[in-house]
């Protein structure tokens, strides 16, 4: 994440040089899970609504669907950062925290979706050990979002972290509503 606020601090012409853009490793990230779930033969269980038959019967609707679970924490966490620092909220302003957002939300976006395949598998060993990726995951995501809103916003801890789980869950809660039209 520093990394990519860093790059921010460049010309337009200079940034991401060495690495893929934020956004775009975002994108390969959630295409990568999506793959690996279409490669184990693993399809989207079944849909009863109509906008849930048509997101599960269409390719680019469940990947927009995936785009929008794991990349809105991302935007609430810089969204966040810019009320508690004063900055303006505008698509100018949200550019480098959301950026710095997308690294993180990249590698949760694969680890979870491992962990999905682990929990999916009829062996009880990789639900298991599925249940145990989603959970180290979400600690690691939990953890990170936490030291990144202390630097940020200057937070001591205490508030910082009654920030991160309010931030997390509330994005959590639009992801879902997200997901209750598919049910």
């Amino acid at each position: 994440m520093a990394y990519s606020d860093r790059e921010q601090k460049d010309k337009p012409d200079k940034q991401y040089l060495e690495t893929l853009s934020p956004p775009l490793f975002l994108v390969l990230s959630i295409l990568l899970a999506h793959g690996a779930a279409f490669a184990f033969g693993l399809e989207v269980s079944s849909a009863r609504s109509e906008i849930a038959q048509y997101v599960v019967h269409n390719e680019q609707a469940l990947l927009a669907l995936r785009a929008l679970i794991f990349g809105l924490p991302g935007l609430v966490f810089a969204w966040l950062v810019l009320r508690l620092t004063g900055k303006r909220i505008d698509r100018e302003g949200l550019r480098t925290p959301f950026f710095a957002q997308c690294y993180l939300s990249g590698a949760t976006a694969i680890l979870v979706s491992l962990g999905f395949l682990g929990i999916r598998h009829p062996s009880e060993a990789a639900t298991l050990a599925g249940t145990a990726v989603i959970l180290g995951t979400t600690v690691w995501y939990l953890g990170v979002q936490w030291a990144w809103l202390r630097r940020e916003a200057t937070l001591r801890p205490l508030p910082a972290f009654a920030l991160t789980i309010v931030a997390f869950t509330g994005s959590m809660a639009l992801a879902g509503a997200a997901g209750a039209l598919l049910s």
